[in-house]
């Protein structure tokens, strides 16, 4: 072999280990880089493409794996926030991607490395932010929600699954600083609710009224009245905590607590309203990336072999996020396959919904399905209704009641308390003359309250569906849990909130897992990029059709 051919071939090698080495390393973006700040349909704008490595398993890990809910809320509520604390910066946090296998596939799993920093500059060197990372691609109307682990230290470690071909946008954000969750956890602390609110006291003549301050808190703080001062109106709200200022009328007394009404008022400072209403949310990186067919030929995940219908509550209770993603507009179930589920399913059976307006949404998608007719006054912006709705369909013998929580509850004028009774009150008087489908969504009113007040409503529900399983044991329970919203008017940590909910949903409802069925909201609000407090009406139809399925039981 000749001299010169072995130059070239020692050329050639050490280019190959250069290239190798050079792929080998991580790329780091920081936020306002050009590689994803570009991320429009130009086939010319970059993408990243990544080299071989490993894949690993999903991590299930929740970002506060190492700690107790009491030891992260306290953690949040010794701190000192004021305006002249540190805080962070979505533009000098860095996202360094983790080498992955090229092409990246479908099925795949994208992960990155976050390193957070203060706007001085200087590293984040503790935990407790909550941050996002989401898939999108509009062209195709896809997404898919990831995870973020909190490593307690400044970093984080974001992971996405890849369930299809395309160029899709990689997102991630800040969507709860801990400065945000402490300022808001530690007001709700003093005071018992974000937001006032009052009950009107009318005496059995109904000639002598007065309207007091209320909390569900028993210490909290309220204007106009010392603790000795209160009324324990506990009984008079169903079992559920309710303080409010004892009359100063002669003629009035506790015993003559009529109705609840929210002040939409509250006293939070400047400093807490800034941070609530733009420390949140924060993009810190969006890059594109190209995601190729599997080995299979497949341009997207498809879902389980097996029907809805036939899998077990115990399931829905052990999800692995993604739960599922867009496609197309079309809901991928990951957790088991989606059918047309006929309405004839739905004969002979009462749905009973107690919440708040968006589970009265899926009330009203479901008597549309079922052509049901309604026979209670309707809900309009123009007069509240947060009273009790019912439909029925004589045909097919199908009852349909939707009905509020009890205080807090955030209705406008005042209304009359035994309207909104307790979860565990209504089933206690739930007819049992057909088979019974309840549906339990407890969320925004709640977010602001504390995480204890939450915990005795989970409770009385709880222990409403033990006594209806041990007198009505062919009952269908299904609990809808937490679901994404970035309104910027939403003061509530709602990123942080949703996983202490989702945790104390499943303590409380240990031992009847495999009788219940957990339906997880959070990841198709997350991915779709929710912004209100109500989600789409495309949601709201896929979430009805979850319902469904739990309903229109196979034969097991």
């Amino acid at each position: 072999m000749s001299k010169r051919r072995w130059m070239l071939l020692l050329i050639l090698g050490a280019f190959g280990l250069f290239s190798v080495y050079r792929c080998c390393q991580p790329y780091t973006l920081k936020a306002g880089s050009e590689i994803f700040e570009r991320h429009g349909a130009n086939q010319n704008e970059p993408f990243l493409r990544f080299l071989p490595s490993e894949p690993k398993p999903m991590e299930v890990d929740h970002p506060e794996s190492l700690f107790s809910s009491d030891d992260l809320l306290n953690s949040y509520l010794q701190m000192n926030v004021t305006n002249s604390s540190r805080f962070l910066s979505p533009q000098l946090t860095k996202v360094t991607v983790v080498p992955n296998p090229v092409p990246l596939r479908v099925g795949d799993k994208l992960k990155v490395k976050i390193r957070l920093y203060y706007t001085d500059g200087k590293p984040v060197e503790t935990g407790g932010d909550y941050l996002r990372i989401w898939l999108k691609e509009p062209s195709l109307k896809a997404n898919v929600n990831g995870q973020v682990i909190d490593h307690r230290n400044g970093t984080y470690t974001g992971q996405v699954l890849l369930p299809w071909k395309g160029h899709p946008q990689v997102i991630v954000s800040i969507a709860n600083t801990r400065h945000h969750i402490a300022l808001i956890m530690k007001y709700i602390n003093q005071y018992g609710l974000l937001q006032m609110m009052a009950s009107k006291f009318i005496d059995p003549s109904g000639k002598h009224t007065e309207e007091t301050q209320c909390s569900p808190k028993h210490d909290a703080i309220i204007v106009g009245c010392h603790l000795e001062d209160r009324c324990n109106l506990t009984d008079h709200n169903y079992g559920l905590p309710w303080f409010c200022c004892k009359p100063k009328s002669p003629f009035v007394n506790c015993d003559d607590i009529q109705t609840v009404k929210s002040n939409q008022s509250s006293k939070i400072n400047d400093l807490t309203k800034w941070i609530s209403t733009t420390q949140k949310h924060m993009r810190i990186s969006d890059f594109r990336i190209w995601v190729a067919e599997d080995l299979k030929n497949h341009t997207h995940l498809p879902a389980p072999a097996h029907f809805c219908p036939e899998h077990r509550p115990e399931v829905t209770w052990n999800y692995t996020t993604p739960v599922g993603y867009y496609h197309n507009n079309v809901w991928v179930n990951r957790m088991c396959k989606n059918e047309n589920n006929s309405i004839s399913c739905l004969k002979n059976k009462r749905f009973v919904f107690f919440g708040d307006s968006n589970n009265r949404g899926i009330y009203h998608l479901l008597c549309t399905m079922s052509n049901s007719t309604t026979f209670t006054a309707h809900y309009t912006k123009d007069k509240p209704w947060h009273k009790l709705l019912m439909a029925r369909n004589s045909k097919l013998n199908i009852d349909l009641m939707w009905a509020p929580h009890n205080p807090p509850f955030y209705v406008g004028p005042h209304q009359p308390l035994d309207t909104m009774q307790s979860v565990g009150h209504r089933l206690d008087s739930t007819p049992h003359d057909k088979p019974i489908v309840v549906i339990l969504h407890l969320f925004y009113h709640l977010t602001r309250t504390t995480l204890s007040v939450f915990r005795a409503f989970v409770k009385d529900a709880r222990a409403g569906v033990d006594r209806l399983l041990a007198r009505a044991p062919d009952s269908v329970v299904i609990i809808k849990g937490p679901h994404s919203m970035t309104f910027k008017g939403v003061l509530e940590p709602i990123d942080y909130l949703r996983r202490r909910y989702e945790e104390i949903w499943y303590q409380e409802f240990a031992g009847i897992h495999d009788k219940v069925f957990y339906i997880n909201a959070w990841d198709r609000t997350t991915g779709d990029g929710n912004v209100n407090v109500h989600p789409t009406a495309k949601i709201k139809t896929d979430v009805a059709n979850d319902v469904l399925s739990c309903v229109c039981r196979r034969n097991l």
